[in-house]
């Protein structure tokens, strides 16, 4: 999991911004939208989460059971739950709790989305959960990736700086991120079956040198856990194709790897305005309204079992 651009309200991470899309609720693999506002009721902090039917209602999931605070209840929390959109809200309340606001996800496989979740505030409303789809091409100038697979245990992204011997793109990359984020964080590396691994970002939400040894295994453990279930989850998904022709499965492939409809018309060898007609199809048939969502929905529900690698 690599930082990438994250745009929340009026603020860009403007060294990473990814040409998408930025949806007001919170969007995961399974297409359900939801956001993430956090109650302050007198058991603490509780994430209730609004997902939407495949029909016109709508169904409200109270995860107050679903809150951990401890790493036994993020274990029964994963455990419990059956859908991915249930798992994410189940980490990031875990992750709050315990000094995170900002966490990234990126997949290994080539190709693979990478997702920026961030706790802050929407104007006059309370601080929620907010998710950006991110630009893969942009992860090529980081080097948390790379340090984090070599390592045992999680990366600081300060040592980064101070320690490493990055190239230009590289500091520039960790510059722009520790400018946006000057709490600092980790990144670590995350295991599944079959070599299913991704890299995990962990933004502080208060600035500090180190986190004691008990409390970087406890986030380290979450994140695998986590992964672990997603795993299962992925896995147990049946593929839905919504109707998709082949052509406009291939323009929503290109979409996952953050192409723009101009870069798509370049590589496929047809005009922008029939991209622009096969992205509205693929809007209409997977009822969303952006292309992160449509591409997040698509990876999520089996529709897209392997994005392209984001080149060329």
């Amino acid at each position: 999991m690599v930082i990438s651009g994250l745009q929340v309200g009026t603020g860009t991470f403007d060294t990473m911004e990814a040409d998408v899309d930025v949806s007001d609720t919170l969007r995961h693999f399974t297409g359900e939208a939801f956001t993430s506002g956090f109650d302050k009721g007198g058991g603490g902090s509780v994430i209730r989460t609004t997902a939407l039917g495949h029909g016109s209602g709508r169904e409200m999931i109270d995860l107050s059971q679903h809150n951990p605070k401890t790493l036994d209840e993020l274990v029964h929390g994963c455990h419990e739950a059956k859908t991915a959109a249930t798992l994410l809200a189940c980490g990031l309340a875990y992750y709050q709790l315990h000094g995170i606001d900002l966490v990234s996800y990126h997949g290994d496989s080539a190709g693979a989305p990478a997702i920026l979740y961030r706790f802050a505030p929407t104007g006059a409303e309370e601080p929620q959960w907010h998710s950006q789809f991110l630009d893969i091409e942009r992860l090529r100038d980081s080097p948390l990736g790379a340090m984090v697979r070599k390592q045992v245990l999680p990366v600081y992204w300060y040592d980064v700086v101070r320690e490493a011997r990055l190239t230009r793109s590289e500091t520039l990359y960790m510059e722009g991120l520790l400018r946006r984020h000057p709490n600092g964080g980790i990144s670590l590396k995350v295991h599944g079956p079959g070599g299913d691994s991704a890299v995990v970002g962990l933004g502080f939400a208060a600035k500090q040198a180190r986190l004691s040894p008990s409390a970087l295994y406890k986030l380290l453990c979450a994140a695998q856990i986590a992964h672990l279930r997603y795993c299962v989850l992925a896995e147990s998904q049946s593929p839905r194709n919504f109707g998709l022709s082949p052509r406009e499965v291939e323009v929503l492939e290109w979409i996952a790897t953050g192409k723009s409809n101009g870069v798509i018309a370049e590589i496929l060898g047809i005009s922008p305005h029939t991209v622009d007609t096969i992205v509205r199809r693929i809007f209409s048939k997977l009822d969303v309204n952006d292309r992160t969502t449509a591409a997040i929905r698509g990876l999520g529900t089996g529709l897209l079992r392997r994005p392209k690698d984001a080149a060329p």
